[in-house]
């Protein structure tokens, strides 16, 4: 029987979070006896014991949130980062084959306006593996131009919320480059697109 009664007693404070607020371990066991008593007040220590270790595991969780949306912008600013340092790795390849490779056009499917959530879509006459995307906020795309690599629609579409910022005067301006087998086209056409 004292075995039984020392199992319910170890299996009790195994569950009990261990903080200042558990104390009522003490009140269980009465005597060397084992006797178990629980009363409404133990209970209610033991809810407001969990209540506050919920409570410290919801404010850790809104913590880590927040790290995770500074480590995502960091992961952007990356990409950003690297899609010029590749640009600039398959323009010195393409130079030193004696590679000329004319740029490819790209069409916005009658959407020249983008309205809050919106992001371009858009055609290529070509297929590339990958692509390097200007996105700008002049014509001549000499100044607060950012270029980010991407594979498909669908980074772009990911990665669109930080370019749109570029936008002045309602307007933004795309391009691309395509690479294929670490060859660079030249830079395509620009599409301009109105920013609502």
């Amino acid at each position: 029987m004292k075995k039984k009664i020392i199992s319910v007693v170890l299996a009790v404070s195994l569950l009990a979070p261990i903080t200042a607020n558990a104390g009522f371990l003490k009140d269980m066991v009465t005597s060397w006896g084992f006797t178990l008593t629980l009363t409404a007040n133990d209970m209610l220590d033991l809810f407001e014991a969990l209540a506050d270790d919920i409570g410290e595991m919801g404010d850790r969780i809104l913590d880590m949130a927040g790290q995770i949306d500074l480590m995502a912008d960091k992961i952007v600013a990356t990409e950003v980062i690297m899609a010029d340092l590749v640009v600039d790795i398959a323009e010195i390849k393409t130079n030193t084959s004696n590679t000329c490779v004319e740029g490819i056009f790209i069409s916005n499917e009658a959407q020249d306006t983008l309205y809050s959530g919106d992001f371009p879509v858009f055609t290529m006459s070509a297929t590339p593996t990958e692509y390097v995307v200007y996105v700008s906020s002049s014509l001549t795309m000499d100044t607060n131009t950012i270029s980010v690599l991407v594979h498909n629609q669908a980074e772009l579409e990911a990665l669109w919320p930080t370019l749109v910022v570029l936008a002045q005067n309602g307007k933004i301006y795309l391009a691309v480059k395509s690479i294929t087998n670490n060859t660079i086209t030249s830079l395509s056409n620009i599409l301009t697109y109105n920013v609502l």
